[in-house]
């Protein structure tokens, strides 16, 4: 079923809109207890009922159904001029619920309710009529397959459709189908929401389809209608192995979240389009009219920097805070001072900067599921998502924060913004989703697994400037470039630290080290390249550190008490030896394709002898080691402290390459 956002943005596309079903009534209105059963279908009225074959025949011109409930019985129309209303249809056993034979011309099917139940069955259509029809103000819920196949002319408007897949045979459903038909058709101002529902058993097609597989198309007018979900909204193009569309107007239709297409693509020979609007993140109005705003109210940065035609927007060369646009699919590359960077509509690859880098999203629309932006270098330690501009809310009033979840599911109330971990891409997610909607609105994706707190969000108009004047007061002084770049960050404002390290080995961040106090430190290890950035081995002892990579190895600021946030994507190895202090892995991976390794020193145990094997030597210290939900402790014979946060000592025990001695 359609959420209140896409129904929020169909409204504020269309002010003032009357929606069928939704805003004015459709379906069977007369109370279900008033309702005549089959069983009071007798002799004496045009129409008769066989119970053996549970179908309605109506062979009487002018006959009127009316008033009754119908079931799942098939109602056969063998005469002219035929009024079925106020009926209610369910699941039927048989091809359709409504259809017409022998010429029978002039059929109208208004304000009846067919309703499948959600009981998967048979049914190829509700309603099918190679005659003329007038199908109004019908409600058709959960559909088993197809809604209205019509092939004779006549008028299908005012309806109310939601909901479709619940077909035993595997029938692909459309909303409405229309093939072989060239007398005058009208099809107007219905609410088609074809919606795949999570207890359907097939998905949805198309919320209109006009094609010319079984004869041509011709005379008919598209307009008015309201079209959500679905694979496509409209499918109307010429085939060379089928019959010709011609004549065919397709105007005025508003048109939202097809899976695929709003409008299928294809030859449009003999068919006009003219009016048509989709409201849904596709359509680059919405950023580009976002861009607007946010230009004049004045950019935060003196400079601007802006793609023509694609072309790679490139700070290498700023002197200062700049801001980076894009506006199309495009590549974005920060440089040494503050990057602001905007990429509006369109699939952006984005390379943060050196410099403080915030990347400022304004409309839903600049990166969505189908169509993510991917960030590579993002440093959690300095950089953020600026979703301040966006309004939480469509609902008009006062605009709306978007509130940070952390990886909790969304609850489909207010405005939220969360951070999912794909470690099977190697790629960090941030999904965010409009108040009244649980499936993500935006959505951009950031190499490597990253651990992003609110810290790395900007979701106020106040954390927006902080954040901006935050980067600005940054300053990196570049102390080593090859193999091993090392950023040395000073001035860092808004953060548990004042300064940190960060460690690059090519194209790709590798590491943080931040220095929290003069005395405790926390390393977070990273790995947006995954295997391009290779292993990396931390070795702490006698009060020293280091860090090696890319076959260099560098000196890290030796803090006491030191927390390594591991599990960054690629394996990693911890060599320990006396005087290695406080340590804390968070993160560690014992077994599998990415697991880490820790490497203890056997003169850091005087316990432990050169006659001893490995696993004598893992059994002798997980002896004295303490273990718990929490994870393992290890002590040293020196008063050294090792955790191993969330690893049961039974793991090490099991994965035995986990721990090494030399």
């Amino acid at each position: 079923m359609y959420t209140s956002v896409e129904l929020q943005l169909l409204r504020n596309a269309d002010p003032g809109v009357k929606i069928p079903g939704i805003d004015t009534p459709t379906g069977n209105l007369l109370a279900k207890a008033t309702l005549k059963p089959l069983s009071a279908i007798g002799a004496g009225l045009p129409f008769s009922y066989d119970p053996s074959q549970n179908v309605v025949y109506v062979t009487q011109a002018g006959a009127v159904l009316s008033g009754y409930d119908l079931g799942n019985a098939q109602v056969i129309v063998k005469a002219s001029d035929v009024t079925i209303k106020n009926c209610t249809f369910s699941a039927t056993s048989g091809y359709f619920a409504v259809r017409t034979e022998n010429n029978a011309a002039n059929m109208t099917v208004t304000n009846c309710t067919f309703d499948s139940g959600d009981i998967p069955s048979g049914l190829a259509c509700w309603i099918h009529s190679p005659g003329s029809v007038t199908v109004t103000n019908n409600r058709f819920i959960d559909t088993p397959a197809d809604g209205v196949d019509v092939t004779g002319g006549g008028t299908i408007s005012g309806n109310y459709f939601s909901g479709s897949g619940y077909t035993s045979n595997g029938q692909h459903p459309d909303g409405i189908w229309i093939t072989n038909q060239t007398a005058p058709m009208t099809i107007s101002d219905n609410f088609i929401d074809w919606s795949t529902n999570a207890n359907s058993v097939y998905g949805t097609n198309d919320c209109i389809r006009i094609t010319g597989e079984q004869g041509p198309v011709s005379n008919l007018t598209i307009t008015g209608n309201f079209l959500l979900n679905g694979t496509t909204s409209i499918q109307a193009v010429n085939v060379a192995s089928q019959s010709p569309l011609s004549a065919i107007s397709i105007s005025n239709n508003f048109m939202g979240f097809g899976k695929v297409y709003s409008i299928y693509p294809g030859s449009t020979s003999g068919i006009t389009e003219t009016g048509n609007v989709v409201f849904d993140y596709t359509n680059s109005a919405y950023s580009t009219k976002a861009w607007t705003a946010y230009q004049a109210a004045g950019l935060p940065t003196p400079t601007l920097l802006a793609s023509a035609n694609g072309s790679v927007v490139n700070a290498a060369a700023s002197t200062g805070a700049v801001t980076l646009y894009a506006g199309q699919a495009a590549t974005i590359d920060g440089g040494a001072h503050e990057n602001n960077c905007v990429g509006g509509f369109g699939v952006q690859n984005i390379w943060a900067g050196t410099g403080a880098n915030i990347f400022t999203y304004l409309s839903p629309a600049d990166s969505t599921a189908a169509a993510s932006d991917l960030i590579t270098n993002f440093d959690p330690a300095k950089d953020v998502i600026d979703l301040s501009h966006i309004d939480a809310s469509l609902a008009p009033g006062v605009q709306q924060a978007f509130a940070f979840i952390g990886s909790s599911a969304f609850s489909g109330a207010s405005g939220q913004v969360r951070v999912q971990l794909d470690a099977t891409d190697n790629q960090t997610l941030v999904e965010a989703t409009l108040a009244g909607d649980a499936s993500p609105d935006l959505e951009i994706h950031i190499a490597g697994l990253m651990p992003l707190t609110a810290a790395n969000f900007a979701l106020t108009a106040a954390q927006s400037k902080a954040a901006m004047a935050n980067g600005l007061a940054v300053s990196d002084p570049l102390s080593a470039y090859w193999p091993l770049a090392e950023h040395q960050y000073t001035n860092v404002k808004g953060r548990a630290y004042t300064s940190y390290t960060s460690i690059s080995s090519g194209s790709y961040l590798v590491a943080d080290d931040l220095n929290l106090t003069a005395s405790s430190g926390e390393i977070e290890l990273f790995a947006p390249g995954g295997a391009a950035t290779g292993s990396v081995t931390i070795s702490r002892g006698n009060a020293q550190e280091t860090i090696t990579g890319s076959g260099k190895t560098d000196s890290l600021t030796f803090h006491p008490t030191e927390t390594i946030q591991a599990g960054g994507g690629a394996p990693s190895v911890f060599a320990l030896s006396k005087g290695f202090g406080a340590e804390t892995i968070a993160g560690f991976v014992a077994s599998g394709a990415g697991a880490d390794t820790l490497e203890l020193s056997t003169a850091a145990f005087t316990y432990l002898n050169a006659g001893m094997s490995q696993a004598q030597d893992l059994a002798a210290v997980l002896a004295t080691a303490s273990s718990g939900p929490s994870g393992t402790t290890i002590a040293d014979s020196y008063g050294d402290r090792l955790t191993l946060a969330g690893v049961a000592a039974a793991t090490l025990v099991s994965n035995p390459k986990a721990v090494t001695f030399a």
